[in-house]
């Protein structure tokens, strides 16, 4: 418990430091037609529901670390991180009740299966491992240290060089989309 509360507390301390820093710029948006809703959030769009709408408007990995300074890409990967590893321990933590309240039933003679006992022991670790996992990533990637330019600025490339970033940018963005593809067919 304790590296999970200090790696908590790690996590606020450097997402509070990182929020400060970020001022977000103002967008202008169109006002309101007959077509479309008055959009005072870029993020609520007709038929968008709260939990699939991106937090950002959406960019492609190219545009992404090709565009945006090396800082902010670290910045979102750790708030996108934490979320993330936020679900996987509040997930944990249910399981771990369920499996608590399911054992303790059945020690007061509640008719409680030995498989469902099992399924609910299989479910937590799950939750557990990968939050573990999530973690780890969130340490890693809280841990590099990038300057507050583009990549290409970072590197001060060429025209050639600058041509094979985006070549290798591109190049990465469809290997990323056909590996997300075979996972979503698995």
């Amino acid at each position: 418990m304790g590296w999970r509360s200090s790696l908590g507390g790690w996590l606020a301390r450097r997402l509070r430091r990182l929020g400060d820093r970020i001022d977000p710029p103002q967008q202008e948006l169109a006002p309101a037609s007959r077509k479309l809703p008055d959009l005072a959030d870029p993020d609520q769009g007709p038929a968008a529901e709260l939990e699939f709408t991106p937090s950002e408007p959406w960019q492609g990995v190219r545009e992404r670390a090709l565009g945006k300074s090396l800082d902010t890409l670290r910045t979102e990967a750790l708030y996108s991180l934490g979320a993330l590893h936020a679900a996987h321990l509040a997930a944990a933590a249910v399981f771990d009740d369920r499996r608590l309240t399911a054992a303790l039933n059945r020690r007061r003679g509640e008719t409680v299966s030995q498989d469902t006992l099992a399924k609910l022991a299989e479910a937590a670790s799950i939750w557990h491992r990968d939050s573990a996992s999530l973690g780890m990533a969130l340490t890693a990637v809280g841990a590099t240290q990038v300057p507050d330019m583009t990549l290409a600025e970072a590197l001060q490339v060429d025209h050639e060089e600058e041509e094979a970033l985006e070549a290798m940018a591109e190049g990465y963005q469809i290997e990323l989309k056909r590996q997300i593809l075979e996972e979503a067919d698995s």
